[in-house]
């Protein structure tokens, strides 16, 4: 019987397990796009100040 018990701690264990690593999994790739996202936002800004600190032609 305390087996029984045991196997059920150690299935309750790896599901919860399971779910934080899907969780984490999740964040990651929520993390991944909002990098993505802030690079081109930078590269934005880099190409826009680029631009005008070009010199004038006369």
């Amino acid at each position: 019987m305390n087996h029984a018990v045991g196997s059920r701690y150690e299935l309750s264990t790896t599901t919860d397990e399971e779910r934080e690593l899907v969780r984490c999994r999740q964040e990651i790739a929520r993390l991944k796009q909002l990098v993505v996202q802030l690079s081109e936002l930078v590269l934005r800004n880099v190409t826009q100040n680029a631009e005008g600190r070009k010199p004038q032609s006369d």
